[in-house]
């Protein structure tokens, strides 16, 4: 088989979908894993927080307030709870 490139071989295609399955495997779980590093790393002030993929138990260091403060309720108005479980 050749390509249209030039007589480069092309992959059989039973071996294309195989590695396109495999990449988009990796690159999902290498987005999962990115997420979760900048998810641990991040702070900023309050008005800051993230606000989109959010999950329970994820931390944030309010500059603003000083301390650390985790998601207890993910979602269109995530509740963010200090140390105590008191909103802040």
């Amino acid at each position: 088989m050749s390509s249209p490139l030039g007589g480069l071989p092309q992959m059989p295609f039973f071996l294309g979908q195989a590695l396109e399955r495999f990449t988009s495997a990796w690159a999902g779980w290498f987005s999962t894993v990115h997420g979760i590093a900048q998810a641990t790393s991040s702070s900023g002030s309050t008005s800051s927080r993230p606000r989109a993929n959010l999950y329970v138990g994820q931390v944030y260091f309010d500059t603003t307030l000083g301390f650390p403060v985790w998601v207890k309720t993910p979602g269109s108005s995530p509740v963010w709870v200090n140390a105590s479980g008191a909103p802040s």
